[in-house]
C-alpha cells in the first residue's frame, strides 16, 4: 500500500481479510501486530483505514495486537485531529494486549486460537511445562485442520521455549493419560511445516508459482522451514525470502 500516492512510502498491511457476517454484510478485518506502542502508530492506522475505505467502500474492523508487554488488556486506541480548539476527527480502533489477558480464562473456552496465543498471555502461577502441555493438548483436540494445528503449535513452540529441566517435566506431563497431545504436533512433522508455509505465502503474496511450491515441497530441513516461516513475517516478496524456484 502506498501511503501517499504516487510517491509515498510503500507499507505492507500485516493481515487483511474480507468476510461476510452472519447478517450478510461484507466487511474488512484489518489486524496489525506490534511489539511496542509507538507515538505515530494511531495516525498510521487512520491512514490505513482511509485508503482501504476509499478503495473498497465497505466497513472496516481494525485491531492492533500487542505481542509482549503490558498495554491495557482489551480496549480502544484513538487518533484525533483538532483545529481552533475543536475536534473534527475522532477515530478509534480495537487494541488487544495479550500480556494482560488471563491465560486460564481463555483456555477454558473452546477457541483453539486461545491455546496458540496462550504463551503470550498472563499465565499466573502456571508453570511453563504445564502451560505448554495445556496449549498443545487444546490444539490437538480442537476440530481444525492439520495445517491450522501446526500453525498454532508453531506459536507455542516459538514463544514458550523450555529449559532442559522444564522439557523433562513437559515430556512427563504429555505421557499422562489426561494430556493427549497428538504426535504430529510434538514432533513437528515436516509435511505440516511445508503446508503452513505454502498457505501463508499464498495469503501474503497471492498465488504461489508452481516452481516455488515445488521448491518448498523439497525442503527437508525443519530448521530451514522454521527460518522461512519467521522471515515471512517481515518479507516484502517471495524473492526476498530466497525462494527462486530451484529445488533444494
Amino acid at each position: 500500500m502506498l501511503t501517499d500516492y504516487p510517491g509515498g512510502e510503500h507499507r505492507y498491511i500485516d493481515t487483511l481479510v474480507e468476510i461476510r457476517t452472519l447478517t450478510g454484510e461484507w466487511i474488512l478485518i484489518h489486524i496489525e501486530f506490534q511489539s511496542t506502542r509507538r507515538g505515530g502508530f494511531p495516525r498510521r492506522m487512520f491512514r490505513y483505514f482511509s485508503q482501504l475505505r476509499l478503495r473498497r467502500d465497505i466497513p472496516i474492523w481494525q485491531i492492533v495486537v500487542y505481542m509482549p508487554g503490558s498495554s491495557g488488556g482489551v480496549g480502544f486506541e484513538s487518533y484525533t485531529e483538532a483545529l481552533f480548539g475543536e475536534t473534527f476527527l475522532p477515530f478509534r480502533y480495537w487494541c488487544v494486549s495479550l500480556a494482560d489477558l488471563d491465560a486460564a480464562t481463555y483456555q477454558a473456552t473452546t477457541n483453539p486460537v486461545a491455546y496458540g496465543l496462550g504463551p503470550l498471555m498472563n499465565r499466573g502461577a502456571i508453570s511453563n511445562p504445564r502451560l505448554k502441555a495445556i496449549c498443545l493438548n487444546g490444539i490437538a483436540t480442537s476440530n481444525i485442520t492439520q495445517a491450522q494445528a501446526a500453525l498454532l503449535a508453531y506459536f507455542v513452540e516459538t514463544y514458550l521455549p523450555l529449559t532442559e529441566a522444564e522439557q523433562e517435566e513437559f515430556e512427563g506431563l504429555i505421557q499422562r493419560e489426561e494430556v493427549k497431545v497428538m504426535q504430529f504436533i510434538t514432533s513437528w512433522e515436516i509435511k505440516a511445516r511445508r503446508e503452513v508455509l505454502l498457505s501463508l505465502l499464498g495469503e501474503k503474496f497471492g498465488t504461489v508459482p508452481p516452481p516455488i511450491s515445488q521448491q518448498v515441497q523439497t525442503i527437508k530441513s525443519a530448521n530451514e522451514l522454521d527460518r522461512l516461516l519467521r522471515q515471512l513475517i517481515h518479507a516484502n516478496s517471495i524473492v526476498e525470502m530466497g525462494l527462486d524456484g530451484k529445488k533444494e
